[in-house]
């Protein structure tokens, strides 16, 4: 077939559908690897986070008690993943009766591939939205086969459906004021804007409850919000008003019962989980590298002092006094104190983690030893590298269409959120798969331009209704 006939399929609409069968298919094919590697190293699940997730989701399924280890983790991770995983949990006790036994964690990461098929089909269909349909299906070739993507869908990790869920507030969010341009009707516009931004609210308070580290978002968002909302219409701000509370108001909804269930425990308003604190101090305290390298064994040596010192004040005072709160709130307050108070006393050691960190996230060459597989190490360094360059010229390619180039911006901010984020938190190649599989759209704009540049008889699959898009914008 000659190149001619295949770039004009990739302008076909149907060739989504393969390229998510695609998706799925070799997604389901590095499960089976991955599992297979698994069993060969003596274990079924590789990674202690998985460990944790699963083992809660199995006392869920069992016992109907939502914990890890004893009745003081009853907070320790975000409900949302291992409510997913307690499904398979459930069907292996009542089959096996066992825990994490290998034919349910596969089916829990071939549920993943699914997920991320899922994102490669909406991700084509935003890029679709905003640059046509060869962008599009290049977007989600790009996505398809980008290492960090399959990656994320096959291991036992919460963003396999965070990250679903996280895409999808975007796209819902963006299309709050991106549809509002192109409907004439005032009343329309506004009504369809709130639509997008409550159905935006339910999934970002969803992806908040899977993956903790996505609940400052809004404070990124929202300026973009505004920015990307059409300034000749005199009810912009005012639109934008209506539009973020009612994306508040429907996160809230969603949260609440979460909270509501944390405070009957612990008598405080905690918003995720009891781990941020820990969080918070594996990235700033004396020694810290970066990473998450001493197995977060400082928390049980925190919770060895608190309980020691608690002890020494019972006896000095001849009776038990009363403790605020549970001992497991306790840990993470006094570990985020101590945080603080270190990164207060040592800005210049906080600046230069700080840049450590982002070099460890951002280094096209995984470290992470579980990932030591030069094949695997090579594909996501070439793909990422080969993502960020076609984003950077997907954006200089736009740089005169203000209308998309904002629009395109969206695939490019949950890079800097995570950026700013992980600067503080601790660095990792994992932390920066979500914004890098998003930046797929931008990158397939990028090669969508390239291929009209080498092909012009082609002509421009976005560029040719340049006019008439900026025509609207200025309407």
């Amino acid at each position: 077939m000659s190149p001619a006939k295949v770039l004009k399929l990739l302008d076909d609409p149907r060739c989504s559908f393969t390229i998510v069968g695609l998706a799925i298919l070799l997604r389901v094919f590095a499960a089976l690897v991955w599992q297979y590697q698994c069993a060969a190293s003596g274990v079924t699940l590789k990674f202690g986070d998985s460990q944790s997730y699963w083992t809660i989701a199995h006392n869920l399924a069992v016992n109907g008690e939502y914990q890890y280890g004893s009745e003081e983790s009853r907070i320790f991770r975000a409900p949302v993943y291992p409510l997913f995983l307690s499904i398979f949990a459930w069907c292996e006790h009542s089959m096996i009766g066992g825990l994490a036994q290998t034919p349910f964690v596969l089916a829990a990461r071939l549920a993943g591939c699914v997920l991320g098929g899922g994102i490669v089909w909406l991700l084509m269909f935003w890029t679709r939205q905003i640059a046509g349909p060869r962008a599009g299906c290049l977007s989600g070739v790009l996505a398809a086969t980008y290492s960090g993507a399959v990656g994320m869908s096959i291991f036992v990790l919460s963003e396999a459906v965070a990250t679903p869920l996280f895409v999808l507030s975007c796209w819902m969010l963006w299309n709050s004021t991106c549809r509002c341009r192109q409907t004439q009707d005032p009343t329309n516009t506004e009504r369809a804007g709130l639509y997008w931004s409550a159905g935006s609210g339910v999934a970002f308070g969803l992806a908040s409850l899977a993956r903790p580290s996505w609940g400052l978002w809004p404070a990124v968002a929202f300026p973009m919000l505004l920015i990307a909302s059409n300034r000749n219409n005199g009810n912009t701000l005012a639109l934008w008003v209506k539009i973020v509370c009612v994306f508040l108001a429907s996160t809230i909804l969603v949260m609440a019962p979460w909270w509501i269930r944390n405070f009957a425990i612990t008598g405080k308003f905690v918003p995720t989980t009891l781990q941020v604190g820990a969080s918070l101090y594996d990235g700033w305290h004396a020694g810290a590298s970066g990473s998450s390298d001493e197995n977060m064994e400082f928390s049980m040596n925190m919770m060895h002092r608190i309980v020691q010192e608690e002890a020494l004040l019972a006896n000095d005072a001849g009776l038990g006094l009363p403790l605020e709160s549970t001992l497991e709130w306790r840990i993470d307050r006094r570990l985020s104190q101590e945080a603080w108070k270190w990164a207060r006393e040592n800005p210049s050691d906080v600046a230069k983690l700080g840049l450590v960190k982002f070099v460890k996230t951002w280094s096209p060459m995984p470290r992470a030893q579980e990932l030591s597989n030069p094949m695997i190490r090579y594909w996501e360094a070439g793909g990422y590298l080969i993502i960020v360059g076609a984003s950077v010229f997907g954006l200089y390619v736009l740089r005169k269409d203000r209308r998309r180039l904002t629009d395109a911006v969206w695939f490019a901010l949950p890079c800097i959120y995570l950026a700013l984020l992980h600067m503080v938190f601790i660095g990792s190649v994992r932390y920066r798969q979500p914004g890098v599989l998003l930046l797929c759209g931008l990158a397939g704009i990028g090669f969508s331009a390239m291929i009209e540049m080498v092909f012009p008889i082609l002509k421009p699959d976005w560029a040719s209704r340049q006019k008439d898009a900026v025509g609207t914008t200025r309407e």
